[in-house]
């Protein structure tokens, strides 16, 4: 009887461990969006996303393109970088391949920095035009 609690116990932790990256980290992250002045237009790969200060929450499996754009401001553009999270070796760790396999695929052993972006906007600088007479 203890075997068969021991087994089934062993069975539990393998599937609930088993894409310990998608369950512990999972495939999306918040990334907290400010700009000073506020009120800029943000657009994330070519898809808009209203207006800063906001927290968006977005998938974490590849790198993405923030922009942001204000009236009477130079465009400010960054880029988010996936880097391999820590929770992914916890696999390894416990010899869990199919759930490396899961995360590599869902994304989830990822995570994006910067986690937080501060964009001081720049004044766009006004060209005169010279009048000839």
């Amino acid at each position: 009887m203890k075997r068969l609690i021991l087994g089934i116990t062993a069975a539990i932790l393998m599937t609930v461990f088993s894409a310990c990256s998608t369950v512990l980290n999972t495939t999306t992250q918040n990334i907290d969006l400010k700009t000073t002045p506020p009120n800029a237009n943000i657009t994330i790969d070519g898809k808009k996303f209203g207006t800063s200060p906001q927290i968006i929450n977005i998938d974490r499996g590849r790198d993405h393109v923030v922009r942001f754009e204000l009236d009477g401001y130079d465009l400010y553009e960054i880029q988010l970088t996936k880097k391999m999270s820590s929770w992914f070796w916890l696999n390894a760790l416990n010899g869990f391949i199919p759930g490396m396999v899961i995360d590599w695929f869902t994304g989830s052993m990822y995570y994006l920095l910067p986690n937080e972006i501060v964009a001081d906007l720049t004044p766009a600088k006004v060209e005169e035009t010279k009048k000839r007479r």
